[in-house]
C-alpha cells in the first residue's frame, strides 16, 4: 500500500502543480447545479482516476467531474474519493483557496486515508501545503511528520478560536455571538484542514456538500484526535453518501468543546 500510495502522492503533487501554472488561463464553465466547472478539472479528473486504477486495481473510485454508475463497494478494500479542484469558483477567479483532494475509506466506509495538496495555499518553501495520510501511518505534512503535540487546542482564549466556514454559510445561520473571527477559504477541504496548518483556527462550519468534498479532509483531522459531525444529527454515515448524495446536514469539526461551542454560538435562522 504505501509505495502505491506514495507513488499517487507524487502523481497528485505534479497534477496540482499543472493546475498551478494553467490558472491564469482559466475559463469558467456553468454545470447544471450551477457550480463552476474549469477544463482543468476534467483533465486532472482523468489524469489521477487512470493513475489511482493503475496503483489500486480493485479499488471503488468516487469522483466529482466522472459520473460513472457506483461499483459494488461491499468486494472492496478501498473505497477512494477525489476531487480534482475542490473550490473551483476561487481557483477560476484566481484566488488562492483551491486544492487537489483525494480520500480513502476502507471497507468499513471510514475516512483513514488522504492526499491533500494545495498549490498556492500555505508557506512552504516550494509554495503551497501538502498533507498525506497513508492508511496505517501518520500524518505528513510537506513531507515531514506532523507533531500533533505541537497543535494547539485549547479553548482558553475565545479571541483565538477563529473558525474556518462555508462561503455560503451566512444564508442559514445567525453566529453574531461567536467572539471571534470567521474565516473562509473557499474550498471546503481547506476550511476542515485549518486546524491542522493554521494556529488560531479552532474548528470549522461547511454548508452541506458532497463525499469527495470531505472524506480526505476528515481522515486527516480525525488521525489528529479531532470530531467532525454533522450539526444537528451527529456521526457521518459515509455509505449513505457513496452514491453521489448531497449531505444531509452541515458539518462541523474541531475539538468536543469547539463543536459544543459552535452548536451554542452559530444557530441556524
Amino acid at each position: 500500500m504505501e509505495f502505491a500510495f506514495n507513488n499517487l502522492v507524487r502523481d497528485v503533487m505534479a497534477a496540482g502543480k499543472y493546475a498551478a501554472a494553467r490558472q491564469n488561463k482559466v475559463s469558467r464553465g456553468i454545470k447544471k447545479d450551477g457550480s463552476i466547472l474549469t477544463k482543468t478539472d476534467t483533465e486532472l479528473d482523468k489524469l489521477i482516476t487512470d493513475k489511482i486504477k493503475e496503483y489500486f486495481p480493485d479499488a471503488v473510485i468516487i469522483s466529482e467531474e466522472n459520473p460513472l454508475p457506483l461499483q459494488n463497494t461491499n468486494s472492496s478494500e478501498w473505497i477512494f474519493t477525489l476531487d480534482p479542484i475542490d473550490g473551483t469558483d476561487s481557483y477560476s477567479q484566481g484566488m488562492p483557496g483551491w486544492c487537489l483532494a483525494v480520500g480513502i475509506l476502507n471497507s468499513s466506509y471510514e475516512p483513514v486515508g488522504a492526499i491533500v495538496y494545495a498549490p498556492r495555499w500555505g508557506t512552504a518553501e516550494e509554495g503551497g501545503n501538502l498533507l498525506t495520510l497513508c492508511p496505517g501511518g501518520e500524518i505528513k505534512l510537506n513531507g515531514k511528520d506532523l507533531d500533533i503535540s505541537e497543535l494547539d487546542l485549547s479553548e482558553k482564549n475565545l479571541t483565538r478560536n477563529q473558525l474556518m466556514i462555508g462561503s455560503g454559510l451566512h444564508r442559514f445561520f445567525d453566529c453574531s455571538t461567536y467572539n471571534s473571527k470567521l474565516r473562509v477559504a473557499g474550498s471546503a477541504i481547506i476550511n476542515i484542514i485549518g486546524t491542522l496548518i493554521h494556529s488560531d483556527v479552532k474548528g470549522s462550519l461547511i454548508t452541506p456538500c458532497y463525499i469527495w468534498d470531505i472524506t480526505a479532509a476528515h481522515a486527516l483531522i480525525k488521525k489528529a484526535g479531532l470530531d467532525m459531525e454533522y450539526y444537528s444529527e451527529g456521526k457521518i454515515d459515509y455509505k449513505a453518501l457513496a452514491d453521489r448524495t448531497k449531505a444531509p446536514d452541515h458539518f462541523i469539526s474541531g475539538t468536543a468543546e469547539t463543536l459544543e461551542l459552535l452548536r451554542k454560538k452559530c444557530v441556524l435562522k
